[in-house]
């Protein structure tokens, strides 16, 4: 039996460590508090699309998280300055060369920060840690829908339902009656539009659309548009980032539509997590934050393959 020898090389192992210091270092210097936040929760996220572990422990319920994101939230609401956190984070069924159920990832929340400048930060902490690769990055920056007319030829906005479903048959998808035009959107979007991004620049997406707000907030001057970004390299995403919602009457009509999409999937029912809307209620500072997965700038970095290169021990191994 080999398989209790670890996936990553010493020298990558070393380069781990490298760079979680370097990630550390980043934020030091910027002032922002490093916290830790539980990896077991009473609640978990309620998107139809994202799986959580969970197990019952002393009776309860509990769930093994899939970010801090809640949690670090209710720490700026109760008075938090700038913070960050580099934990693990769990999802089920992501496992292949670029997931892996058990990840690690970099969270932080900047307070008044503007898209802008949390696209800006994110840009240069990615920066800093490929640079064991590469000496010199380009940067684009590019909306969501002028990304996809730049690789379709057409502006999503102007087509119908139809017309969009139409478009997603087109390029590959096996269409079905229950398939919504955001669904299809979604498709056209990873099979096709991603493939339009120049490998050799980092490239930043912002303004996806409104339905796809997540935790953000919707734009200011055009409500079809939410003021979130993600971060691709090489064809990898690897960050995803708000300004985030401030409203929490908004914020439950968000995560009820997800019940009801996990419903209509036939998925399990997930609770709302009451503790993150009491902390919207109590007052959410004017803020902005950002995921970044640390084992994928990390094989980048390397120049690897596949995450199992880069951490002690798959899935399969662990």
């Amino acid at each position: 039996m080999s398989d209790w020898r670890s996936t990553a090389s010493l020298y990558n192992l070393e380069q781990r460590a490298q760079l979680l210091n370097q990630s550390r270092s980043f934020f030091s210097e910027r002032n922002v508090l490093e916290v830790e936040t539980p990896l077991a929760c009473a609640y978990t996220v309620t998107e139809a699309n994202i799986e959580s572990f969970g197990f019952f422990a002393d009776g309860a319920q509990r769930y093994l998280q899939t970010s801090p994101e809640y949690a670090m939230k209710r720490l700026l609401a109760d008075g938090a300055p700038d913070i960050f956190q580099i934990c693990k984070s769990f999802r089920v069924g992501e496992l292949g060369d670029l997931h892996n159920p058990e990840f690690t990832i970099i969270e932080w929340y900047r307070r008044e920060y503007s898209l802008q400048q949390i696209m800006e930060e994110t840009v240069d902490l990615i920066s800093c840690l490929l640079t064991a690769s590469d000496a010199f990055i380009n940067i684009e920056y590019i909306s969501y829908y002028d990304l996809a007319e730049k690789s379709l030829g057409v502006s999503l906005q102007s087509l119908t339902g139809n017309e969009i479903k139409q478009l997603a048959v087109e390029n590959g998808l096996v269409l079905r009656a229950d398939l919504s035009s955001q669904q299809c959107i979604d498709f056209l979007f990873s099979h096709k539009v991603e493939f339009a991004m120049c490998e050799q620049s980092i490239t930043v997406v912002f303004h996806y659309p409104a339905a796809q707000a997540a935790l953000s907030k919707i734009n200011d001057d055009d409500d079809s548009v939410a003021e979130r970004f993600e971060v691709f390299y090489k064809g990898v995403e690897l960050a995803n980032g708000y300004v985030e919602l401030l409203d929490p009457e908004q914020q439950l009509d968000r995560f009820a539509n997800d019940q009801k999409n996990r419903k209509d999937r036939g998925l399990t029912e997930i609770e709302i997590d009451q503790r993150l809307i009491a902390a919207l209620r109590q007052g959410l500072p004017e803020c902005a934050g950002v995921a970044v997965g640390f084992d994928r700038v990390l094989m980048l970095a390397l120049g690897a393959s596949s995450l199992a290169e880069v951490i002690s021990f798959d899935w399969s191994r662990a």
